[in-house]
């Protein structure tokens, strides 16, 4: 019996030994509809992160093993996900991918006493906070002000904003920031288009309102799906008006929906592909050949935010109790895009870059 055992936990190698006394991770991300790229590309990312961890030996000679489960992309489902992985005796839960989703749940994880820690999280609503939320990326009020300074440095002085409303802790926060910034600038935000991405927003009329109000860019705060669909109804109306996004849209999804109408989208992000580190293009590379297709920044996060639970539960001899404080305790972590490290509050700070597409690809703005 021994032996067969034995037999089937080689066979299994990079995945583990996984049985009984595997520590168990959840995953809750949007895997099917509308946004699941965020949600596809996370899960993948987790799941190469949770490989590596097992290659090395696992959590005190115990495996991870990932569970992982559609969070729906409303806030209801988000806590039936996350209830279903509670039950299951996840140790801790990855995710979620967009802010909504997050901000839903964490009450139902935290009154477990489980820590939550996402890939993509961007909201500040949950910064500066001592409970058991945690996160690679930092608050999106960074781009904000990034982008908007940009906008007004290209002479810009009048824009309107679009706002998806399903999402709207993270739209929110964004848009004030990049007003704040733009305004000082002595710019003017002439018109808002606010929408519900499940309900379909029509594009025409904020088109003609972009038009009425003499705007000059448009600020779009939404998914790859709808800055796409926008960028293809300007290309049909030969209306080309400068597109500005901060990082959520920022997939390839946008590539492959919206073709060479996405030409010219700034995005103001804290990842770019323009990274020369050895094991950010490993992981690029290893990335497409198991799964067929490019990485994006939710699948580097979230291969973070797993690598830096394992170095923590490392600590808990993996054990939920004392995680918390493991994760603040492990330090910097080398990260693949940079290195990291988690404050006293759970969040992280990295650099601010500005993306754009050309020709079909993304590439640094030259600014």
């Amino acid at each position: 019996m021994k032996t067969m055992l034995l037999l089937l936990c080689w066979a299994v190698l990079l995945q583990g030994c996984v049985g009984e006394d595997a520590v168990l991770l959840g995953f809750s991300g949007q895997l099917t509809g509308d946004h699941a790229d965020l949600g596809v590309q996370g899960r993948n990312g987790a799941s190469l992160a949770v490989e590596d961890s097992n290659a090395r030996g696992g959590v005190a000679g115990r495996p991870l093993k990932l569970l992982s489960r559609d969070d729906g992309d409303t806030p209801q489902t988000a806590v039936d996900a996350d209830t279903a992985l509670l039950k299951a005796g996840v140790v801790a839960i990855v995710g979620h991918m967009t802010s909504s989703q997050t901000l839903a749940a964490l009450p139902t994880v935290a009154a477990a006493g489980r820590v939550m820690i996402s890939p993509t999280t961007a909201t500040p609503a949950l910064s500066g906070k001592k409970d058991l939320f945690f996160r690679v990326i930092p608050s999106n009020e960074a781009w904000g002000l990034t982008l908007g300074a940009y906008v007004a440095r290209r002479g810009l002085t009048r824009v309107c904003v679009i706002a998806d409303l399903d999402n709207a802790s993270y739209v929110d926060s964004f848009n004030a920031a990049f007003e704040q910034a733009f305004g000082h600038a002595g710019g003017e935000i002439v018109c808002r288009f606010p929408f519900s991405s499940k309900q379909g927003p029509d594009w025409g009329a904020l088109l003609d309102q972009a038009a009425t109000s003499r705007a000059q860019g448009i600020v779009a705060t939404a998914a790859a799906r709808d800055v796409a669909a926008l960028a293809q109804t300007m290309t049909a109306r030969n209306e080309r008006l400068p597109l500005l996004c901060p990082t959520w849209p920022y997939t390839r999804e946008i590539l492959s929906i919206g073709g060479r109408s996405v030409d010219g989208i700034v995005f103001a992000a804290s990842y770019t592909e323009a990274n020369d580190r050895p094991r950010f293009q490993e992981f690029l590379q290893r990335y497409r050949e198991r799964f067929g297709a490019p990485a994006n920044f939710a699948a580097v996060y979230a291969y973070e935010a797993v690598s830096v639970l394992a170095a923590a539960l490392l600590r808990t001899g993996g054990r939920a109790e004392g995680l918390a404080e493991a994760l603040i305790a492990v330090g910097e972590q080398p990260g693949l895009s940079s290195p990291f490290a988690l404050n006293a509050y759970g969040d992280v700070l990295r650099d601010t870059f500005l993306v754009t597409i050309a020709d079909g690809r993304f590439a640094a703005v030259k600014d």
